[in-house]
């Protein structure tokens, strides 16, 4: 814990305190060592809140960015359900920060809890090595894309062997949305337009989006219906983005930067990611 109560008012751990817990009322004694970071300790060995979960460096960091106002607050709905927020800045939009596994049942609950506006930012440090980027994707809502979607989808299953990513677009296929929708039914053949004819857009659309593939995926976070952010270390951050009008999920990559700084002005998430075009595709510049 990071925050806890002393004589009512909300404090961050220092020697010799002794508070409560903001949720349950229980003692928490402040713990001041050398070694470990500084932070209140509950009485019991059970949290409180169920939704609580062992913090450690990871978690802590990442608190630590945000005002000490915003941090571990606590959140009530209309039947006087309560949890603490990981932080939940003053318009009520809440940071959940995400170590562990969670169950769908768990993930569903929270986000009923906290309501639309919430984003998840997930540790991806366990999983990262099984998170494979693929090809640069172009922008869909660009002028040349109008009538044409992507002949794959941007996720797919894991696969043993792969080739290399493309990053101008002339892997791709590609169908025109007036093709499908003068015969849409299962089994219709259609034209298929081959991605040289559409490297220049790739090039010139570039927004930070990829196919991408996940062995053993952790579902939950697949029909996750808020914001979620990997945090694969080092500042490499990607958030599940819906791509184009058939939904698919495709990872788009994050500006470590340009999201706190939405987040800490009190604007809507900022998921952009700021690249120079054609030479920037594999590996855009820290921005």
């Amino acid at each position: 814990m990071e925050v806890a109560l002393v004589s009512g008012e909300r404090a961050a751990p220092a020697p010799g305190l002794k508070g409560e817990c903001p949720l349950c009322g229980k003692p928490a004694q402040a713990k001041c060592g050398p070694i470990i970071r500084w932070h209140w300790a509950h009485a019991g060995r059970r949290h409180c809140d169920p939704w609580m979960e062992n913090e450690g460096p990871w978690h802590r960091a990442w608190k630590a960015m945000f005002p000490f106002e915003w941090q571990e607050v606590v959140a009530y709905d209309r039947a006087g359900e309560k949890h603490i927020a990981d932080v939940k800045r003053p318009d009520g939009t809440v940071i959940e920060l995400q170590n562990s596994p969670m169950s769908i049942e768990e993930m569903n609950s929270r986000e009923a809890f906290y309501g639309e506006r919430m984003i998840w930012i997930v540790n991806g440090e366990k999983f990262k090595n099984h998170i494979r980027i693929s090809d640069s994707l172009p922008d869909p809502h660009h002028e040349r894309m109008r009538d044409f979607k992507l002949g794959i989808p941007t996720y797919t299953k894991w696969a043993k062997h792969v080739r290399q990513p493309c990053h101008d677009g002339s892997a791709f296929g590609y169908f025109l949305k007036s093709d499908i929708a003068a015969d849409p039914s299962r089994g219709a053949m259609y034209e298929l337009h081959h991605g040289k004819a559409f490297e220049s857009v790739v090039a010139n659309s570039y927004r930070g989006q990829h196919a991408w593939s996940w062995k053993n995926p952790r579902e939950g976070w697949l029909l996750s219906r808020r914001t979620v952010v990997f945090d694969l270390g080092q500042g490499d951050m990607w958030a599940l983005a819906k791509y184009g009008d058939d939904g698919d999920l495709c990872l788009q990559r994050v500006s470590i930067k340009a999201l706190m700084d939405s987040l800490l002005s009190g604007a809507v998430p900022d998921l952009s990611y700021a690249v120079r075009p054609t030479h920037d595709l594999i590996d855009p510049a820290a921005l």
